[in-house]
């Protein structure tokens, strides 16, 4: 009776095995040095936080409102002000 149980088992505990592997040998890929989406806004004449534009924080080219061309976005570094220098997406 126990080799019939162990035999039915098997190859379900051996599955589940490998799939858990899988799933932690890719959440061991990820780092905190990732590049993290961060919204940029472009200043308007009445709020210097004005137009949302997509960005993130790797080095590299500057954020822009219409991609290599048109005003700086910057990110908000606190309530009322965007002085904070974020990149254009990869």
């Amino acid at each position: 009776m126990k080799a019939i149980v162990l035999k039915k088992m098997m190859p379900a505990a051996v599955f589940m095995l490998g799939i858990s592997g899988a799933f932690f040998t890719m959440s061991m890929q990820s780092t905190a040095e990732d590049v993290v989406p961060i919204i940029g806004f472009v200043p308007s004449e009445d709020d210097p936080c004005d137009i949302p534009v997509s960005c993130d924080t790797a080095q590299g080219q500057l954020c822009r409102l219409f991609g290599a061309t048109g005003p700086q976005a910057k990110a908000m570094d606190s309530p009322t002000t965007c002085n904070r220098v974020v990149f254009r997406p990869q």
